[in-house]
């Protein structure tokens, strides 16, 4: 049997069942169903499910790291990256595990301390590097 072949018996003829009985996983975990969430397994089913798989393993069973820890960095990434919404769901994800305002303060200005330093780093370089760097 090709790979393909084993992907589409996982899937079965209809993944709209394994489709909400992830979104209804999503709502009892998190009290909400994220909007990415929504939104592929409306358009996508089969990429949402595979999505949804993903996330499972990496933020929700994380192997060496517990899952508070794995949401606190799910917050200082979005943080660092601009993502407002993905700040927002990642805090109250957090908070519904216990995490604290402290350690989610902490993730946070983490966040942006490495954030900022990684823009100055590369303005300063670039400076340096132009022709006006010999100049004054």
């Amino acid at each position: 049997m090709s790979l393909g072949d084993r992907i589409r018996n996982f899937l079965g003829d209809d993944p709209k069942k394994l489709v909400d009985e992830i979104l209804k996983s999503m709502k009892e975990e998190y009290g909400e169903i994220p909007f990415i969430a929504k939104s592929m397994s409306s358009q996508r089913p089969e990429a949402f499910i595979f999505n949804a798989l993903q996330t499972l393993f990496i933020l929700k069973r994380p192997k060496a790291v517990p899952q508070k820890t794995a949401e606190l960095l799910a917050i200082a990434a979005a943080t660092a990256i601009g993502c407002e919404h993905c700040v927002d769901f990642h805090i109250r994800a957090a908070i519904r595990l216990g995490v604290s305002k402290d350690e989610i303060f902490d993730a946070i200005m983490v966040a942006g301390l490495i954030s900022q330093t990684s823009k100055l780093a590369v303005g300063l370089r670039k400076l340096e590097r132009s022709s006006l760097s010999d100049s004054h």
